[in-house]
């Protein structure tokens, strides 16, 4: 493989994509979960090739970006020794297997999901005829923890539903089939719920719920089946176009016939679902900060990045960190955010300490905790503005302006794809270009709420001089007018008529 020349338009390990600032690349982190000597060896790596930050993505990745050294090839061989890199460099290219941060120590779940994620990256990597899946298809797995991915997610403008997404239930006795007796024996109890997986498709901004349910022990057969099929639709499309994705064949074929050949596959029927109970989510970004685990005596911290980056060195004292203190491991998060789990709730204000030394807040308040921006330039072909340092710009003037009491949802897209957010924000800034006074100055759409949906910005061209004052008002206006601290923005501008200018 020649790392050069076999570059993709979708980031990965084994191929190098162009940016304007050299190379980026990409790393899969199967359910998020970064142990402390792969993230020292990442570290190392992406100081050799030249790198000074790494980036937590939207789907607990890691990207390294401004790569100027072509990776050797034993350094993929000590990546794929640590278990952060495919053992087939072909399936390498696949998106992240998504599971909720807190699997395994959430107190809400109702099962833990972390043997099935091993098992299902164990089983992308053993069959090479997925290399024909689309780059971007996904498989997101919620045990029903009190953060929530997919189709639970808390984050009012997430749904970058998962192709396959199976989320936890419970399902009561009658609905298995078993029959309950009107009269019962003394002693007699009841069983209790069983906790089973919800059948979800998905694709971009559609969802197709299945109403089918499938036991813990059965998922693999179950998404193997389905991804089969699937791939027999991609191979009979036409080779000269793009891979249909999910949503193409539900289009196409129906729900109910796609599921009728995924069951002719298996061995064991699905359960059509009649009632189930599914555990809540938590408030937007509500996992950060302290919060107590299912252990007894332990808790995680959750952790606000800007923009979802880490220094080198940050990385380095977080893996030293998590290895001396609590021998944990730092969860990746879909919000570009990190949990820290298994911290000794007698230690937690020294680990605080430690982490305020390192420049990290542990805040769900901070201005910066829920802004979100996509590569922009110089490290996008694509992008017409500089989205990271605007957003970065963008935090430092609001944190001196303005005080909140609850995070909002800012994305700085630097083109309509809008990749690193592929849906609307409570507030979206899209990237364009006007004339000033006889030249092309970098300015931004602004959108509120759904109405990018609309492609009807609230307010168009504004110079990015402009733009921070422009927020400062936006925000000041949504305290004003809110009727209670957590009612949500999207609900205030649409309700409440008012000029931010």
């Amino acid at each position: 493989m020649n790392w050069l020349t076999d570059a993709n338009v979708c980031p990965g390990l084994f191929y190098g994509t162009p940016a304007q600032d050299g190379f980026l690349m990409r790393l899969r982190i199967p359910g998020g979960w970064l142990y402390p000597q792969q993230a020292r060896k990442i570290a190392t790596l992406a100081e050799q090739w030249g790198s000074e930050t790494i980036q937590v993505t939207n789907r607990a990745n890691l990207q390294i970006r401004s790569v100027h050294t072509i990776p050797t090839l034993e350094a993929f061989q000590a990546l794929q020794a640590l278990g952060v890199a495919a053992q087939n460099p072909d399936v390498d290219h696949l998106r992240n297997l998504m599971a909720s941060p807190t699997a395994g120590i959430d107190p809400q779940a109702l099962l833990d999901t972390r043997p099935l994620v091993q098992a299902l990256d164990a089983y992308i990597q053993s069959h090479p005829e997925l290399v024909d899946l689309p780059a971007k298809f996904s498989i997101g797995i919620d045990g029903g923890e009190a953060v929530g991915i997919g189709t639970r997610s808390a984050i009012g403008w997430e749904h970058r539903y998962n192709e396959i997404q199976l989320s936890a239930v419970l399902v009561e006795p009658h609905d298995r089939g078993i029959m309950q007796p009107t009269v019962t024996h003394p002693g007699y109890q009841v069983p209790p719920p069983t906790p089973y997986f919800r059948l979800a498709l998905g694709g971009d901004k559609q969802l197709w719920e299945t109403q089918q349910l499938i036991a813990p022990e059965d998922c693999i057969p179950v998404i193997a089946a389905l991804i089969q099929v699937y791939l027999d639709y991609v191979k009979a499309a036409d080779p000269s176009t793009k891979k249909p994705r999910m949503k193409h064949l539900l289009k196409d074929w129906g729900l109910v016939a796609y599921l009728n050949q995924v069951k002719a596959r298996l061995q064991q029927p699905l359960m059509h679902i009649m009632d189930s109970r599914a555990s809540n989510a938590t408030l937007p970004y509500g996992h950060l900060g302290v919060h107590p685990q299912r252990q007894a005596g332990l808790s995680y911290v959750g952790v606000g990045l800007r923009l979802g980056q880490l220094t080198i060195a940050q990385l380095r004292e977080l893996a030293q960190l998590v290895e001396t203190m609590n021998q944990g491991y730092l969860c990746l998060t879909p919000w570009q955010t990190l949990i820290l789990p298994n911290i000794a709730n007698d230690r937690i204000s020294e680990y605080l300490q430690h982490l305020s030394s390192l420049g990290l807040s542990v805040s769900a308040n901070q201005v910066d905790a829920a802004i979100v921006a996509c590569a922009g330039k110089p490290g996008c072909a694509a992008a017409i503005t500089q989205t990271q340092p605007h957003a970065i710009a963008l935090a430092d003037m609001l944190r001196q302006q303005v005080t909140l009491d609850r995070p909002i949802n800012i994305h700085v897209t630097g083109c309509p794809k809008s990749c690193a957010q592929p849906s609307p924000a409570e507030i979206t800034l899209l990237g364009t270009t006007i004339e000033h006074q006889g030249e092309m100055i970098e300015a931004y759409h602004i959108y509120l709420g759904t109405s990018l949906k609309s492609s009807l910005p609230q307010f168009s061209g504004i110079p990015f001089a402009n733009v921070p004052a422009l927020i400062e008002k936006l925000l000041k206006q949504y305290q004003k007018h809110r009727n209670y601290p957590d009612e949500s923005f999207n609900t205030v501008i649409t309700s409440t008529p008012f000029n931010p200018v």
